[in-house]
């Protein structure tokens, strides 16, 4: 038989006081001593009492929990993300409730029903694939931190993104320096995040007066495997490829491989966010690395700040890439 949940009121009976004082105790009121503190912390402990946050959410008009929502739960740059946003939360006191239901399309109206019955005091959403609208109704209910390139314009919106302009440039500019011309680029789609380092990438191959090779697709190795095929396929063959993301990267290098090519000797590889297999010695793929870490903690910030209802306008806070160089990239063999 399952043991029931040990109740506030199982704690005032076993310590012989009144609900409202051991409520007040288990809440660190300064009101409250700290002998009494004490002894009535350790009876909940011995009683294996937990504070039901939705019901203290309801009392108190204010609650610890803070939705946290993934757009890719198969995507492990996102796992990875999550568990620093996780770990972030935690430290800050609050209590993440982490939801990896991939969002399906027409379902937003249910998404955010689910989201608003827990009652909680924020959300953050890392990298969904929620519409500007969709984001901005939640936001109407309740704070909200977006993790991603999208651009939500409202003012309980702050967006936290990566600076994807500095980033390609970096890669670009290595490429370019070790000699290479021919420098295609893998995309992923239609996601901000892809569009703009497309778009970036365009930019830099027009003011080096080089000639594009470009081909769009998804943020999936499957793809990876595939854009090579079509990049080899055609009259002019790149000498570099340029990856939208870390998982298209190791597509490509897989497709070259088993096309019996060299990696960097007959082609130089980079790719973006530097998720932990990019360091992997059968990979060593050069990256450009996204600071997990730091991005939780300034979203977590932003959170804090949206909390302590400060008027603001719509926020977006650019986060900083570093160009990591591994064995993947080198000079073009001359021919």
């Amino acid at each position: 038989m399952t043991k029931p949940f040990t109740t506030l009121d199982d704690v005032a009976q076993a310590a012989g006081m009144s609900r409202a004082q051991v409520s007040r105790a288990l809440r660190g009121d300064p009101g409250v001593r700290e002998e009494t503190r004490k002894r009535i912390s350790d009876i909940a402990a011995q009683l294996e009492y937990r504070p039901n946050l939705a019901a203290r959410s309801l009392v108190f008009a204010q609650s610890s929990i803070v939705g946290l929502v993934l757009g890719d739960p198969n995507n492990s740059f996102h796992i990875q993300l999550a568990q620093a946003v996780d770990r972030e939360l935690i430290k800050a006191g609050f209590d993440p409730v982490t939801s990896l239901r991939p969002v399906e399309q027409g379902c937003e109206l249910q998404d955010i029903e689910r989201l608003l019955r827990l009652r909680p005091a924020g959300v953050i959403m890392i990298g969904t694939p929620h519409t500007a609208r969709t984001i901005s109704e939640i936001a109407d209910k309740l704070p909200c931190v977006y993790i991603g390139s999208k651009r939500i314009p409202h003012p309980r919106v702050t967006t936290v993104a990566v600076d994807d302009e500095s980033g390609i440039r970096q890669a670009m500019e290595h490429l370019i320096g070790l000699g290479h011309r021919a420098i295609a680029h893998l995309g992923g789609g239609r996601e901000a995040s892809a569009r703009e380092r497309a778009k970036t990438y365009f930019t830099v191959m027009e003011e080096a007066q080089l000639e594009p090779l470009f081909v769009e697709g998804s943020h999936d190795a499957t793809f990876g495997r595939r854009g090579v095929d079509v990049l080899f396929e055609g009259d002019r063959k790149p000498t570099a490829i340029l990856a939208s993301n870390d998982f298209i990267a190791l597509g490509v290098l897989d497709r070259l491989k088993g096309m019996g090519l060299s990696v960097p000797g007959d082609v130089s590889v980079v790719g973006f966010d530097d998720i932990p297999s990019a360091a992997n010695e059968l990979f060593s793929l050069s990256t450009l690395k996204q600071d997990t870490v730091e991005q939780a903690r300034v979203a977590v910030g932003a959170l804090k700040v949206l909390l302590a209802g400060v008027n603001k306008p719509s926020r977006r806070l650019l986060m900083p890439v570093e160009l990591i160089l591994r064995r993947s990239t080198a000079a073009p063999v001359k021919s």
